[in-house]
């Protein structure tokens, strides 16, 4: 064999072996990676504790304020406007018994005099007669001619004691004459309009001088300080509201505001509008300071105060699931719990006592809740710093 061949054999050979003694070494070796531990990612919550007892229900609702009476005055007699408060212009305001229009009475006020005459004349034509006849009922008689006076409404007619003294009354025309006289002086007080009740006037204007007609319609008169308001409450509201008690109502114009009226819920419509399946319900208030927030017109919010609920706690609307559960806080864990729901009560929830007993709520609105997963609160945190000081103190004074 040439000398050439087997160096190359004894090369291959050589490499051969130090290739397989370096993969035994290789492989007889442990190699340690190195090891990282992962912990778990803990998430910082929230927490409230469910204090369950009797709380009494606030329906929430909006409306405009209208007024409680509006009344529209017509003339019930004609003739010429002698006064005119204000022109009758728009925005006039009047008190209770103001008078607001007088039309002439001079024409009335003669035929009212001389009717008056006329009856007193009947009266005094009665008293001979009566006198011989019966010392009492002349004197009754007398009484009352004395209290007649022809600038004053005539007073009643004495009581008729017995049947000749009704012939004698008769025979004289006094009841027909009493009875024209009150007649004249109701027609007189069609003359003058006084206000009603404290309002404010909306017409057209009305000049003195200017003549009116019967039945002309002369001017409205809106009340600003009772007033009314139409709530419209959906079904679930409406059965959340005890009607025979008169519940009390906040009006308000903004929650922001402490500008707050108090009023009444006094009445309910019976039946359910088609459209948009609500209830109306009627709030009346007093605004004796005319406050411009709510005159008529005004767009307002109210609370209604409603029943009241046993044995319930509220929990923010956003920790009640779509499926009805709560997020809670077990022992450093994520736990879970249905709820039953007596209510809902603006942003909150109110729920039945369905829990077990101390359970915490957990109002941390949570991204991709795990149920078990490791949460801790800020009292934890707390806690766990506390300990790690304690231990550091320890091992310190271990050393020393």
């Amino acid at each position: 064999m040439k000398k050439s061949a087997i160096f190359k054999l004894s090369l291959v050979i050589v490499i051969i072996a130090v290739g397989f003694l370096g993969m035994f070494y290789l492989s007889s070796s442990e190699i340690k990676s190195n090891k990282r531990d992962v912990k778990p990612e803990v998430r910082l919550v929230n927490t409230m504790d469910l204090e369950f007892g009797s709380i009494p229900l606030k329906i929430e609702g909006n409306g405009v304020v209208e007024s409680q009476r509006s009344l529209k005055i017509i003339s019930e007699a004609g003739g010429k406007v002698v006064f005119a408060l204000n022109n009758l212009k728009d925005g006039t305001g009047v008190k209770e018994g103001e008078t607001v229009v007088k039309i002439d009475t001079r024409e009335v006020e003669n035929t009212l005099f001389s009717l008056r005459s006329d009856y007193m004349n009947a009266v005094a034509s009665i008293l001979p007669e009566m006198k011989i006849e019966d010392d009492k009922v002349y004197k009754k008689w007398l009484d009352y001619f004395s209290s007649l006076d022809i600038n004053s409404d005539i007073p009643e007619l004495p009581e008729v004691s017995s049947s000749q003294e009704k012939i004698k009354i008769s025979s004289r025309d006094i009841y027909s004459k009493y009875f024209r006289v009150k007649n004249q002086e109701i027609l007189l007080t069609k003359h003058i309009v006084n206000a009603p009740f404290d309002g404010i006037i909306k017409s057209e204007g009305l000049i003195e001088n200017s003549f009116v007609s019967t039945g002309q319609t002369l001017f409205t008169i809106n009340d600003v300080k009772n007033l009314e308001i139409a709530v419209p409450l959906l079904v679930e509201e409406y059965n959340q509201i005890d009607f025979s008690s008169d519940p009390d109502v906040t009006v308000y114009t903004d929650k922001s505001s402490e500008r707050s009226l108090t009023g009444k819920l006094r009445r309910k419509d019976s039946r359910i509008e088609r459209n948009s399946q609500t209830v109306n319900v009627y709030i009346t208030f007093k605004n004796s300071k005319m406050d411009s927030w709510f005159l008529p017109g005004s767009y307002v919010n109210l609370l209604i105060e409603g029943i009241t609920l046993n044995n319930v706690a509220t929990v923010p609307r956003h920790t009640v699931d779509s499926d009805g559960n709560i997020f809670t806080y077990e022992e450093g864990h994520l736990g879970r719990e249905k709820v039953e729901i007596a209510a809902f009560q603006g942003d909150d929830i109110l729920i039945k006592n369905t829990m077990p007993q101390n359970t915490k709520l957990v109002t941390t609105i949570l991204q991709k809740p795990i149920i078990g997963m490791q949460v801790r609160t800020e009292s934890d945190q707390v806690a766990d710093k506390k300990e790690e000081n304690s231990k550091e103190k320890k091992e310190t004074l271990a050393v020393k």
